[in-house]
């Protein structure tokens, strides 16, 4: 019963996900991932924002990637011009079937978050990873195999952006780590936890997509949070902890910007680089996290 009651949750979530348009569904991840992070820095039980934020509400593996699944399939069916476009709601559009492929994709998301990526980086694998982002990825692969027409990859393989636009996402990735790792510094020193930091840096990251123009960012702030927590957790200095989330963000932002020009360019669906990135990441700090409770 447990089973079903979570593909229909998950079904839900997708409808709902495709009916309002991915990235505004994902906003709403970062509105509850806020409260819930918050909460959590002040004191309340580890999780305690996944019911909603990452579960089968809101959670960007279930909504957000059900959205973009959904608008593929649009895009395919001939009722969205880019299947690229996740910020449409596409309940407007008039279409039952692009609704339902939305709840098929979260259904098809929560069984791949709940048994499959557990299985891997858990039983097979003893190093975790980011489930919600990689789920979120193998989703986007699925959904371009399934509606997509240009191929997997991008119709022209791309190398790594140069000049101008590289310069820009290095900016960017190192200024918003130092702004989270000071952040982080800084309440640590207040004795403010931080138990439910880099879920809240998250959700503002997500939240900042209301404003036009506005590049995404969730994948460096969630991940120099991270690194943020995991440094200031082994006592390391202040230098060292900024050095650590300025190198994490970094990380993220270059494999993002890489799997964005390898996957998303010039294609008629959308596979997330910011998830990739974001799975990549947490596994290589969790290897942090290994090697620095080996040697302590």
């Amino acid at each position: 019963m447990e089973f079903l009651l979570g593909l229909a949750a998950a079904f839900g979530a997708g409808t709902l996900a495709a009916a309002m348009g991915a990235v505004n569904a994902f906003i709403m991840t970062g509105v509850i991932a806020i409260i819930g992070g918050f909460i959590q820095c002040m004191g309340a039980p580890e999780g305690v924002s996944g019911f909603v934020a990452f579960g089968t509400i809101f959670g960007p593996h279930l909504s957000f990637a059900a959205g973009a699944a959904a608008a593929a399939y649009a895009k395919r069916i001939g009722k969205l011009d880019n299947g690229c476009n996740l910020g449409q709601g596409l309940a407007a559009i008039g279409e039952p079937s692009i609704l339902v492929v939305g709840g098929v994709f979260g259904s098809i998301a929560w069984v791949i978050g709940t048994y499959l990526i557990p299985f891997i980086f858990g039983d097979l694998i003893p190093i975790g990873t980011d489930n919600p982002g990689m789920t979120v990825v193998i989703s986007g692969v699925l959904a371009r195999l399934a509606f997509g027409q240009r191929g997997l990859y991008s119709a022209n393989p791309a190398t790594l952006s140069k000049g101008k636009d590289l310069t820009n996402v290095l900016l960017r990735a190192i200024a918003y780590s130092l702004m989270v790792a000071g952040t982080g510094i800084a309440m640590d020193e207040a004795g403010v936890g931080l138990g439910g930091y880099n879920i809240l840096i998250f959700g503002i990251a997500a939240v900042t997509l209301l404003f036009p123009g506005n590049a995404s960012w969730h994948h460096i702030g969630i991940i120099s949070a991270y690194a943020t927590m995991i440094a200031i957790g082994a006592d390391f200095g202040e230098f060292v902890v900024l050095i650590m989330a300025v190198a994490s963000g970094l990380g993220a932002a270059l494999l993002c910007n890489f799997e964005n020009c390898m996957f998303n360019n010039d294609v008629d669906s959308h596979i997330d680089g910011e998830g990739f990135s974001i799975c990549l990441m947490t596994i290589v700090l969790n290897i942090v996290v290994k090697i620095i409770e080996a040697v302590a």
